[in-house]
């Protein structure tokens, strides 16, 4: 049997469950609800793990997207987010997006300003997921360490990827993940 690892956790083929074994569950969290991706093979099944345990724990930003200006003040107030919370963030820019991947949704200003933020408003709060409303985002301090070399750094910030922000990361870190892959930092040339 091939090694299945799945973000630095090593998957004993011998201790999955049926379910797990049969591509029902995921093969880090058994959670049966999660959109999953396939991670390996396991005696000649594919196995599948969850969203979150393959990309780690991510929030994502719904609001108004109807506009260019409504775009720009949604992804700025996503940077924001990933300050505060410490999660990288996701910004919904259309409505195939599945809050339960994610592990908080947060609802800015003007949410329900168009139909597929509204749903997906909807959807996050009909769910088994952690919704926050914009005001309670500034209850949360603006983060100063590094999420990668977890050093103190004033001038840290969190850097722009194709589809949100990371979590704050230092000058240095940044630098360094222009030209190598980092984990958990996606960052765009």
């Amino acid at each position: 049997m091939a090694d299945i690892i799945v973000r630095g956790i090593e998957i004993d083929p011998a201790a999955l469950t049926p379910a797990q074994l049969d591509g029902i569950a995921c093969v880090v969290c058994a959670d049966e609800e999660r959109s999953m991706r396939p991670v390996g093979v396991v005696d000649g099944c594919q196995v599948f793990a969850c969203v979150p345990c393959v990309d780690g724990p991510t929030v994502l930003v719904v609001g108004n997207t109807s506009t260019a200006d409504a775009l720009a003040d949604l992804t700025a107030f996503a940077c924001d987010v990933s300050d505060r919370l410490r999660f990288p963030t996701v910004v919904a820019l259309h409505r195939d997006y599945n809050p339960g991947d994610y592990e908080a949704v947060v609802l800015a200003e003007g949410w329900a300003t168009s139909f597929p933020s509204a749903a997906l408003a909807a959807e996050a709060l009909c769910t088994d997921v952690c919704v926050l409303w914009a005001h309670e985002i500034d209850e949360y301090p603006i983060n100063t360490v590094c999420g990668h070399c977890w050093t103190d750094d004033p001038e840290a910030a969190p850097v722009r990827t194709d589809e949100g922000w990371t979590t704050s990361i230092c000058p240095p870190c940044a630098d360094l993940s222009r030209r190598l892959t980092l984990p958990n930092v996606l960052v765009t040339a």
